[in-house]
């Protein structure tokens, strides 16, 4: 069938498609993370021969292991979006469970705080957990809901990672146990 490029139907139709192409692409781009219930990170891990570039930030909450009595705080840095499978999990240690990135917290040794953290690459292959005093993350959002922030450790004499990182993570998701 032969097309007529004169026909004003076809004109039209052409000359609709083009606007409604030129507005969508007139609009402002969505970050990736925009329809995501975590929140954003920037900055890396580096690792052994592994860099590993932080872009979602997510903040969970539930009862601390060795004292139910207790919320524990648990920030989720990862390169790639996690919100689906932290709703879908069921416990904390099913949230935490990540292949690439690293998870934090601050924890009380007798009157000294301390942040934790836990750094995995490689697929889940190579791992390092660690702890270094307060003044490796700079808090400028301390809240239930939210947590932002920057978190900067070398703890390559040793080894261990290096990290850069800043976030800005809302509670994904609280568990009751």
């Amino acid at each position: 069938m032969k097309r007529n490029f004169l026909n004003p139907g076809y004109i039209f139709s052409a000359l609709s498609c083009l606007a409604l192409a030129a507005v969508l692409s007139a609009g402002p781009a969505l970050p990736a993370s925009a329809d995501a219930a975590g929140g954003t990170a920037k900055g890396k891990i580096q690792y052994k021969d592994k860099t590993v570039e932080l872009e979602y930030a997510y903040i969970i909450t539930g009862p601390d292991m060795f004292d139910p009595d207790q919320t524990e705080t648990t920030i989720i840095l990862s390169p790639t979006d996690l919100s689906d499978r932290i709703a879908k999990c069921e416990s904390q240690s099913c949230a935490g469970g990540l292949t690439e990135g690293m998870t934090l917290s601050t924890e009380d040794f007798g009157g000294t705080v301390r942040v934790v953290y836990w750094v995995v690459t490689n697929n889940g292959m190579t791992q390092y957990s660690g702890n270094t005093d307060a003044s490796a993350l700079t808090l400028t959002a301390d809240t239930p809901e939210k947590k932002a922030g920057k978190m900067s450790v070398d703890a390559s004499a040793a080894e261990g990672p290096k990290i850069d990182v800043e976030f800005d993570a809302p509670l994904t998701k609280a568990f009751k146990e």
